[in-house]
């Protein structure tokens, strides 16, 4: 039973490492794939993993179409404002904007990035914070373990109130630059 639920997994892990299945490449909508990856902002090399996860199915890609969807996807993703979008979701930049916004949006990107992290590592420490004020309620802590919990609830509170004031900066700075991107539009 052990061997057969092994086998299963690794089939799982494996064709999740494919950027397409068998049905995507057979049904080759080039064009609304590279539509997709341009929407997405997906990094120049998606086209080398959808052509190697084809691949492996006998099925040869249309470059010209993927690349034409591709540039068209681009279009809606470099909008300024998705910027400021991708970055709060969390989402990295690959520079596939064109040369002329590029320095823009990464910019942009990067504060927006700045405040989605920072918001993730004050949502972390909370965390922390409220296991280690609640390991203090166990009645059989000695009077050690209760000092050691104090000081690491201590030092929490402080990395939560500098990671505090670096989003306060970082949202201000967000801010400015959405103020800033209005010349843009």
């Amino acid at each position: 039973m052990m061997k057969y639920l092994s086998c299963y997994l690794l089939a799982i892990f494996l064709s999740g490492c494919a950027t397409l299945s068998q049905q995507d490449c057979q049904r080759g909508d080039w064009f609304g794939v590279g539509l997709q990856d341009g929407r997405a902002g997906a990094a120049n090399d998606r086209l080398h993993d959808h052509q190697k996860a084809c691949s492996e199915y006998g099925i040869a890609l249309n470059d010209t179409q993927y690349l034409a969807g591709r540039e068209q996807g681009l279009k809606e993703y470099c909008l300024i404002e998705n910027a400021f979008k991708e970055g709060l979701d969390g989402h990295d930049y690959h520079h596939v904007c064109p040369p002329a916004i590029d320095a823009v949006f990464s910019r942009y990107h990067a504060a927006a990035l700045a405040v989605h992290k920072e918001r993730a590592e004050l949502d972390r420490i909370d965390s922390q914070l409220s296991g280690k004020e609640n390991n203090l309620s166990d009645k059989k802590l000695s009077d050690k373990d209760r000092d050691r919990i104090r000081d690491d609830i201590r030092q929490l509170s402080r990395n939560r109130d500098r990671t505090r004031d670096d989003l306060y900066y970082h949202e201000r700075q967000l801010d400015d630059f959405r103020h800033e991107s209005l010349s843009y539009r």
